[in-house]
């Protein structure tokens, strides 16, 4: 039984850390990329930073959390 939760915690640990590899590049792109913005309609300068910050945190704290779940306690 141990086993089986250590499994199903390492599991959604790797897609945490996924998902928080994912928004960081979407943060990345959402800076580099003006057609991203377009067709996210994203209008004004202020916008851009925002998304970015939001998208930046979410994805800090997800490869944060899904590295804990990845390492688990002992």
């Amino acid at each position: 039984m141990v086993n089986v939760k250590k499994a199903i915690s390492q599991f959604i640990g790797g897609i945490q850390c996924v998902l928080g590899v994912v928004a960081s590049v979407f943060a990345f792109i959402i800076y580099t990329s003006s057609s991203m913005r377009e067709t996210l309609a994203i209008a004004s300068e202020g916008e851009v930073y925002l998304y970015m910050f939001l998208s930046s945190i979410f994805g800090v704290f997800s490869i944060l959390s899904g590295l804990l779940l990845v390492r688990g306690e002992k």
